[in-house]
């Protein structure tokens, strides 16, 4: 796919876009990875120590790290739960437990935000009457998905009730208690979180764009989020090449963005947010030895 959107794009557009782009704004895009790693540490720091509390922030740093290294190999980034053989003397089901949470706020925040970008940009296209029952549609979509999310006790039962049809009954139930101290206080700061890791994230991804084309803010962001949306459904590539791509490129379109910008800008993103992260956690591992479970229980 990537091979097909470069001859779509054409190497000399590229190059040409890298030659005139700011510099300045691609560092500002650089120097929000801080922010974006340490929302992400806090994040998991808060929800590890649910399950351990006395776990180390040099303990849940790594196990971070190794997650983004493991998340980079596999499609859908779904290698990041292996961040849970990393947390030591806490039985590793329990941690993959706050690890499926934590990505399920995530998608949840991804999907308020696309659906919100997705209802622009398609609403511009379609009659009144077509446009009223697909807001209606989506507003009571969205609102059943997060009264369940700010009630765990849903979660749970539901849960409970599906352990009974499946096997391993006893690592499931092990799995579900992950959730005990998970309130609807502590659901509520978990998606706050999300929402400033995304807030941040967004904020590079517009940097990025207008460091090769100007661009307005409100459009451009809700552009992007389309884009997220569609490469989080789409969980069917490593490092999620070409599905962000092709999104970008078609959803900023959408707005007069050009194809080499939009490309250039997915493909800083990719390399700032996932390939430098993805190496000190290869570092890490190798450094220390973490690709040596140390809790299997």
């Amino acid at each position: 796919m990537m091979i097909m959107l470069i001859k779509r794009v054409k190497m000399g557009e590229i190059f040409i876009a890298f030659q005139s782009a700011k510099l300045s704004l691609i560092m500002v895009a650089l120097l929000l990875l801080l922010p974006n790693i340490y929302f992400q540490f806090y994040k998991w720091r808060y929800l590890v120590r649910l399950v351990k509390f006395d776990a180390s922030n040099r303990e849940v740093l790594q196990s971070l790290f190794a997650g983004f290294t493991f998340g980079f190999i596999t499609p859908g980034r779904l290698g990041e739960f292996g961040r849970a053989f990393f947390i030591k003397n806490c039985p590793w089901v329990k941690v993959l437990g706050i690890a499926a949470l934590d990505k399920l706020f995530s998608v949840a925040v991804v999907f308020l935000f696309g659906s919100v970008g997705l209802l622009y940009l398609i609403g511009k296209q379609l009659f009144i009457y077509t446009m009223i029952p697909l807001v209606t549609f989506t507003a009571i979509t969205l609102f059943v998905f997060y009264y369940i999310l700010f009630h765990p006790e849903i979660i749970k039962s539901f849960l409970y009730s599906l352990n009974i049809i499946l096997p391993f009954r006893e690592k499931i139930k092990l799995l579900i208690s992950s959730m005990d101290q998970f309130t609807r206080e502590r659901a509520i700061m978990l998606l706050l979180f999300n929402l400033g890791f995304s807030i941040i994230f967004l904020a590079q991804f517009y940097i990025l764009v207008i460091a090769f084309q100007p661009s307005a803010v409100v459009p451009t962001m809700l552009a992007l989020a389309s884009t997220m949306l569609v490469k989080t459904m789409l969980p069917i590539s490593i490092g999620d090449l070409g599905i962000r791509e092709s999104a970008a490129i078609y959803f900023l379109g959408k707005i007069a963005i050009l194809e080499s910008a939009a490309f250039n800008a997915s493909i800083l993103l990719f390399l700032i947010n996932l390939l430098i992260p993805s190496l000190v956690g290869l570092v890490l591992i190798l450094k220390h030895r973490l690709f040596i479970p140390n809790n299997r229980k």
